[in-house]
């Protein structure tokens, strides 16, 4: 747990995935990427679907949902898919999923919102059912309309279930959506992707997303090849990357399988990541 301001904060670890080493590291040669993520015999990398849980004022926040259950068994071995800990991870912090008052996803790739619905016979129902459900209104056009490169990225079942849901609220552009809980826009990956600041003036701690999942991809030439503007994302990994050093940011990271979260420094070589931060 980690305290800023008059949120508690947990770092909810909930699943694991597979991903091509490749895709996940873009154009960075693999004898520099497998250093930090080895991969297994099919050139996958194990990856994290980890969760920030924000407590405070009255509400249990989630930023994203991870992968979930509604996966059939071909999906499961493609992406060699773990158990979804959801339930466990917060009776750990003396919640259940009911207990959930708001979700922020910062886009809806499926590694992101798949956890928020559970899957009987034909319908998606939801797993958190009192919670809002806070997505960026042009990454919500994007999902339902999605460019060739991302469709894959896009599960149409669980943008379906989305948009039936009575709960689903759509935000446009960087806002204040709680006291000390502000989203930021990043273009780069994906089209309205919010990246969740959380800050009481002294501290701050910011949810990178997709735009840096990683302790490793701290550095701006380390993309991942679903990025759909390779250029926009190393100037946004830049401004971000910048004002966390000049601030004292903390990053938290949802596919980083062994580091929560760190601080950022600046080196002779560039940004790097920095001290880890203990939840």
């Amino acid at each position: 747990m980690f305290q800023i301001g008059d949120y508690r904060l947990y770092a909810l670890d909930v699943q694991e995935f597979s991903l091509d080493g490749g895709s996940m590291f873009g154009v960075v040669p693999k004898t520099l990427w497998e250093k930090q993520a080895p991969p297994d015999d099919l050139n996958r990398i194990r990856l994290s679907t980890r969760l920030l849980l924000i407590s405070g004022r009255g509400r249990h926040i989630l930023v994203d949902a991870g992968m979930g259950t509604a996966w059939s068994d071909k999906q499961r071995s493609i992406y060699a898919i773990a158990p979804f800990r959801i339930e466990e991870e917060l009776a750990a912090v003396g919640l259940d999923a009911e207990d959930i008052t708001d979700i922020i996803v910062t886009h809806l790739h499926f590694d992101h919102i798949g956890g928020a619905f559970l899957q009987a016979g034909e319908e998606f129902l939801p797993v958190f059912p009192h919670a809002r459900v806070l997505v960026q209104e042009e990454n919500f056009r994007s999902a339902s309309r999605p460019n060739i490169k991302e469709r894959v990225s896009y599960n149409p079942s669980f943008v379906r279930a989305l948009a039936e849901n009575p709960l689903l609220e759509l935000v446009s552009g960087a806002a204040e959506l709680f006291p000390g809980i502000d989203v930021m826009l990043s273009n780069g990956h994906t089209r309205g992707q919010q990246l969740v600041r959380v800050s009481d003036g002294t501290q701050t701690l910011v949810h990178a997303g997709d735009l840096v999942p990683s302790s490793a991809h701290v550095q701006l030439a380390w993309i991942t090849g679903f990025d759909i503007e390779p250029l926009t994302v190393i100037g946004e990994k830049s401004c971000l990357l910048d004002e966390a050093c000049a601030n004292g940011w903390m990053l938290f990271f949802g596919h980083d399988p062994l580091v929560r979260a760190c601080t950022v420094m600046r080196t002779e070589k560039g940004f790097m990541a920095g001290p880890a931060v203990p939840f």
